[in-house]
């Protein structure tokens, strides 16, 4: 009887296991969370003095960017991911976070970053 009983328990916790992974492994690729926000400066610029906008100060050249994927610059004032885009990729949200002035984002990426990087205030 007490073999059976074993036999049993060790069904049920194979089995458990088996849905736990299953369900883990879904829940990985689902986004922790809808979007982020981050309030900032320069540190969490996600490229936005690229577009049309009356800044003097511009991160489209070398070294901007070279830690990147793509290794170019992209408006970012870094070498790669900004805190942002750390932690949209850690919440699986999106790896790199796109600048809100992009023209060709779509309503459902529109989760992203207002902060330009020395922008003037009149």
């Amino acid at each position: 009887m007490s073999t059976s009983n074993t036999i049993t328990f060790i069904l049920f916790i194979a089995t458990t296991l088996l849905a736990s992974c299953n369900a883990a492994e879904n829940a990985a690729s689902q986004p922790l969370f809808p979007a982020i926000l981050i309030f900032g400066d320069s540190t969490v610029d996600t490229g936005n003095n690229n577009y049309p906008i009356n800044t003097f100060f511009r991160a489209t050249h070398l070294p901007y960017g070279i830690d990147l994927p793509n290794h170019e610059a992209n408006g970012r004032f870094s070498n790669g991911k900004l805190i942002p885009d750390i932690l949209a990729a850690k919440y699986n949200i999106k790896q790199l976070v796109p600048p809100f002035l992009q023209p060709n984002l779509s309503d459902q990426e529109n989760r992203s970053m207002f902060c330009i990087s020395r922008r003037r205030l009149r």
